[in-house]
């Protein structure tokens, strides 16, 4: 594909969907991250787009983290990047050891390492408000599920609280991991849901390690409410399609990237 068909596909991008990041145009223009990289170089010098980490915005947008772009449905996030997921739950599976308390968030990623926790292990203890990821779990006979307990959110399928006390209170768990909509050095990782913060945040609390699990499109995204710094947690498992100057500010965070 010549450049000046590129330039355009991307500016129609940009144009739709408010922001282009480089994982989706190495997809969309069946070129390499290194090619986009270049053409959004040349884009941003002719003044047609400002380039950030990740992608672009338009010129009158601020050159911060792009937006995340309204709330996506979980059946619509079960359909995408599915093969960087498995990818990455194996990986993550790989961390635990037989016997070890796990807690996991709501998401699609969440449910895909449970389903790797399953094919992995015969005794677990699995700490959970997600009750998708208690069913996927519940014909596991050595597995001890616990449902963190809370106001069920229908579309999430989720258990959500802000009470100050609750089972995670007298839980001690190994490993958290934990997933996110948004990863970002300044605005650090983020979700899309208010309602499930908390309970993140309660999971991180009683957790000795945090393991952040996502696939490398969260990557320069800010979405809408904060959940900690990137330095707050251990390690990021994720696909190779992370930029490089993305993975580079996230090390700089002092957290370790394991690409998968």
């Amino acid at each position: 594909m010549l450049a000046k068909k590129r330039y355009s596909i991307i500016l129609e991008m940009l144009e739709r969907d408010g922001t282009v990041h480089t994982a989706e145009l190495v997809e969309a223009l069946g070129v390499s991250s290194e090619t986009v990289r270049k053409d959004l170089e040349e884009l941003d010098r002719q003044g047609k787009l400002q380039r950030i980490h990740g992608g672009a915005v338009p010129l009158q947008q601020e050159a911060t983290a792009a937006p995340m772009v309204g709330y996506v449905s979980l059946s619509t996030r079960n359909a995408l990047h599915m093969e960087e997921k498995q990818r990455i739950a194996r990986r993550a599976a790989a961390m635990v050891e037989e016997g070890q308390v796990v807690a996991l968030d709501y998401g699609s990623t969440s449910q895909v390492l449970a389903q790797a926790l399953a094919a992995r292990f015969q005794r677990l203890t699995v700490v959970t408000n997600s009750i998708q990821n208690a069913l996927l779990l519940a014909d596991k006979p050595g597995f001890t599920v616990i449902l963190t307990g809370g106001i069920l959110s229908r579309d999430e399928r989720t258990l959500v609280n802000d009470f100050p006390t609750g089972i995670l209170n007298y839980v001690h768990v190994d490993i958290l991991f934990m997933t996110v909509t948004g990863i970002d050095p300044v605005a650090g990782l983020t979700d899309q849901r208010l309602g499930e913060i908390s309970m993140q945040n309660q999971m991180r609390n009683a957790a000795s390690r945090v393991i952040v699990v996502a696939d490398s499109s969260k990557f320069g995204r800010a979405s809408l409410v904060r959940i900690c710094p990137i330095s707050a947690v251990e390690a990021i498992v994720t696909d190779g399609g992370v930029d490089p100057e993305q993975a580079a500010a996230v090390e700089n965070c002092g957290t370790r990237l394991i690409l998968v």
